[in-house]
């Protein structure tokens, strides 16, 4: 398969069965993994620890995923986290909606194993990738400062 990812990703899902195969499958290639049970729960882990990558249910019960959303993009923090939807519930209206709202992708359950893997590789990569120019432009900022 492809290499390592780094990186943590955050799986927020209400159903036990689905966190417990989707971080199964990501732990066995190396990739680190938190868990939420729902709405509230994802809010507390992004201002807790730095997440890399969230993976959403959108058919959660109380807080769905869309309104998960709405409050993640409120929290400064969290407003740079690229989300994944990932979800059952999948049409044309909610592919529409994630476009709309900036997600990053959309992957439809049953995913296999290896579009799960493929998916989250390569959002954590290009993560990895945009905080490597920004420390680059933060030191070439600094740089810029100390000669004028």
């Amino acid at each position: 398969m492809g290499s390592k990812a780094s990186g943590t990703v955050l799986v927020v899902d209400d159903v036990p069965a689905n966190l417990d195969i989707t971080v199964l499958s990501l732990e066995r290639e190396g990739i680190r993994c938190r868990t939420a049970a729902g709405g509230m729960e994802c809010l507390e882990v992004v201002q807790r620890e730095p997440i890399d990558l969230i993976l959403l249910d959108l058919g959660m019960p109380g807080m769905d995923g869309w309104m998960t959303l709405e409050a993640l993009r409120a929290i400064p923090a969290a407003r740079s986290i690229p989300v994944v939807l990932f979800t059952c519930h999948d049409n044309l209206s909610n592919r529409e909606r994630a476009m709309v709202e900036g997600l990053v992708d959309f992957l439809p359950r049953p995913v296999s194993r290896a579009r799960l893997l493929e998916t989250v590789r390569t959002h954590l990569a290009a993560r990895a990738r945009a905080h490597a120019l920004d420390a680059l432009d933060r030191r070439l900022d600094q740089d810029a400062v100390t000669i004028h």
